[in-house]
């Protein structure tokens, strides 16, 4: 049975899977344009995976695109939002860009909530696993 989150997911939109400089510029020229930016994804980053299947590696570019909607970088459209426009602007200078991504994370993706839950558990000397991060999370509602 999959739970509900009210934290944003996105395992394809991490610094392990994408530069995140990069599909800024990428959803800045395909704006509004979500099957040509799920290309222009799929053909950067995912070409190579998904076990050659091309089923697959669109299943990731599409969850890479939800990723960044769930973070709030574009829209249903996959246009930038406003804070999209503000991360696009500073794309350059990546000590500020991953910053102002941390903070929007903390402070707006219940980021802090999430924190304090992991300083919950392990002031009170328990094991911090998916499990159990999991079924805290629920206790506090963060996870539905």
């Amino acid at each position: 049975m999959s739970q509900k989150s009210d934290l944003p997911f996105g395992s394809e939109f991490s610094p392990s899977q994408i530069d995140l400089p990069e599909v800024l510029e990428m959803t800045a020229a395909q704006s509004g344009n979500l099957q040509a930016l799920q290309d222009a994804i799929q053909a950067r980053y995912f070409s190579a995976h998904g076990g050659g299947s091309a089923r697959n590696q669109k299943t990731l570019a599409m969850n890479c695109r939800l990723g960044m909607k769930a973070y709030g970088i574009i829209d249903e459209r996959a246009t930038l939002t406003d804070f999209g426009r503000s991360l696009y602007q500073i794309r350059e200078d990546g000590p500020v860009l991953y910053t102002l991504l941390a903070r929007h994370i903390l402070l707006h993706l219940k980021g802090m909530a999430l924190v304090q839950c992991i300083q919950d558990m392990t002031a009170a000397g328990e094991e911090v696993n998916l499990t159990t991060l999991r079924q805290a999370l629920h206790s506090t509602r963060v996870a539905r």
